[in-house]
């Protein structure tokens, strides 16, 4: 098979009933999930030995037992448990995994890789579950209420971001993210109303100082401060000088996968708001399960500032992310603002507000630029001629591949 050859992406619907023969008659909760996990991860092992040349996703499913819906998926991306996003899930029937099958396939043959085509078959599933149907239903892709959670959705919403964000021109459209202090404050002295600090290795001390300044000027700016990464030194700061200056936090999904609940119970009990990175389809179901303030979808454009392994987003695929956000799920998922990154320029974040994204954060294109203040104005004129665009074009029905698959390689 040559680099130029798609890798076949195969999507294994399995009823896991056979886990469970040899369990107790009445093993519920944790046991049960165990074997279940166990048993899937087993036949994704074992496919991929017996397939090899192909990427392959197993997902488990209740087959002939009505239960909620909830499904296992094994998968080189992602292992973990998928759940309905609604409060109340729909109960599992045998016809959704047909449909689930045909889903998957279609979203296979549109390049995504195993983890996303399973995702979307379930979100047809879903789809399917709540409208009494046999068939993929159209327009499945749209609807939030039918997006799959990656883990169990958690009970309380993190405090939400400005409704204004929601509205053209309002004044946090452009939002700075700098690598230290001074460039923060620098911003907020060009008048950007949203700046984050993503300092990286810090020395020793140095990162409570560049916190309390940048706090100190956002206070007097009347900006608000996201910390990028560092989560409990942002905490520390709220208990010892009363909250003053930072607004939230930002994670990306390496650092999200390290918190516990009990660490998201932490954040979202300190009123701080949780911005999450997304660079897929399974990244984003994994950030709506924690219910966060906002999210963010890139690298929109290929980037200098990190090395990623993405396909950049583009426009349609932050159209998509943003019509999925800004719906509703249901009272227990609210609209949320969308924040698109990756390689922003003046004519990029015109495009990206026009296609949806509420923010647009700006890296390289500020810190950069010859005269920083005139590339803040060019950037926020920018912006704002894309939300007037708004609309003018619909979102797509479907997302574009963010990652290119490539064939699985068993583990023992």
């Amino acid at each position: 098979m040559t680099a130029l050859t798609p890798t076949p992406v195969t999507v294994h619907v399995l009823d896991w009933q056979p886990a469970l023969a040899e369990l107790p008659g009445m093993a519920a909760g944790i046991a049960r999930d165990h074997a279940i996990e166990h048993w899937a991860q087993q036949c994704w092992q074992d496919l991929c030995t017996a397939l090899p040349g192909q990427q392959h996703a197993v997902l488990a499913t209740p087959g002939n037992v009505e239960e909620a819906a909830r499904l296992y998926l094994a998968s080189p991306q992602v292992q973990g448990w998928l759940h309905s996003p609604l409060a109340e899930a729909p109960r599992w029937r045998p016809a959704a995994g047909e449909v689930l099958s045909d889903a998957a396939v279609l979203a296979a043959e549109r390049g995504f890789c195993a983890a996303d085509a399973a995702l979307l078959g379930m979100m047809a599933a879903l789809a399917a579950l709540d409208q009494s149907l046999s068939t993929v239903p159209a327009g499945f892709t749209r609807q939030r209420r039918y997006f799959p959670l990656l883990g169990e959705p958690r009970p309380a919403a993190f405090s939400p971001m400005p409704r204004a964000l929601f509205q053209p021109g309002h004044p946090h459209a452009l939002y700075a993210v700098m690598g230290d202090a001074d460039w923060v404050i620098r911003c907020m002295e060009m008048g950007v109303k949203l700046v984050q600090l993503r300092l990286k290795d810090p020395a020793p001390g140095e990162l409570d100082a560049q916190i309390a300044r940048c706090a100190e000027a956002a206070g007097r700016h009347g900006a608000l401060l996201i910390i990028n990464d560092h989560w409990q030194a942002a905490l520390r700061h709220l208990l010892h000088r009363n909250g003053h200056g930072i607004y939230g936090v930002h994670m990306g999904q390496e650092d999200l996968q390290t918190l516990s609940d009990a660490d998201l119970d932490r954040l979202m009990l300190s009123g701080l708001r949780l911005g999450l990175s997304t660079h897929s389809l399974w990244e984003l179901s994994r950030a709506l399960r924690t219910r966060p303030s906002h999210v963010a979808c890139g690298p929109v454009h290929a980037t200098t500032t990190k090395d990623m392994p993405w396909i950049p987003l583009g426009d349609t695929n932050v159209g998509w992310w943003a019509q999925l956000v800004h719906g509703e799920g249901d009272a227990h998922q609210p609209p949320l603002p969308l924040v698109a990154i990756g390689g922003m320029q003046p004519d990029r974040a015109e495009a990206a507000a026009a296609a949806g994204a509420d923010m647009v954060a700006v890296v390289s294109d500020i810190t950069g630029a010859a005269d920083p203040a005139h590339a803040v104005q060019a950037l926020r004129e920018a912006i704002a001629r894309g939300h007037g665009q708004r609309g003018a074009t619909p979102a797509p029905e479907w997302p574009e591949p963010t990652l290119r698959p490539v064939p699985c390689v068993p583990m023992y």
